[in-house]
């Protein structure tokens, strides 16, 4: 049953919904967790949600949530991996902003894809990174730099 509601959760993100808002400290409490694991083991480790299992405080309620809270750290870990936010991620008042940002703010499935897009070409044979960035170009998208990574800067500035 829980399988078939993370399933319904995807697809109405894949569908075009936006992602749902969570909680900051649910956020906050993944990214405490996750940078207590050495770079090099975090890679090779799935973590996920068992990170916030062990604490019903941060829990995700229910699959809508359990999906949004995946989605919106990988925004928020793509973001950091890229440096976008590295002047707020210095102490914790800037950090409790970029949480809060990073729980609220409203992106969908393409927010995501602007910023996990290095990521995931990272890999890749140089034919398909030229030819991404290519299409990336074509529909208005820097990959090296991400719009919603401004758009997160402004959201920081402007909402939290």
């Amino acid at each position: 049953m829980e399988d078939e509601g993370l399933s319904a959760a995807a697809e109405r993100l894949n569908s075009g919904a936006r992602i749902p808002t969570i909680e900051p400290s649910q956020i906050e409490h993944v990214w405490e967790v996750l940078s207590r694991i050495p770079m090099d083991r975090r890679k090779n480790t799935a973590v996920g949600l068992s990170a916030v299992r062990g604490n019903p405080d941060f829990a995700p309620k229910n699959p809508d949530e359990q999906v949004a809270l995946m989605t919106r750290y990988a925004l928020l870990d793509a973001l950091l991996e890229r440096g976008i936010l590295n002047d707020y991620m210095k102490a914790e008042p800037g950090r409790k902003h970029v949480f809060a940002a990073a729980a609220t703010i409203p992106c969908d499935k393409n927010d995501l894809a602007e910023a996990l897009a290095e990521r995931m070409l990272r890999d890749a044979s140089p034919e398909v990174v030229e030819r991404t960035k290519e299409e990336a170009r074509n529909a208005g998208w820097d990959i090296a730099r991400p719009k919603i990574g401004e758009k997160f800067i402004d959201w920081i500035r402007s909402h939290c």
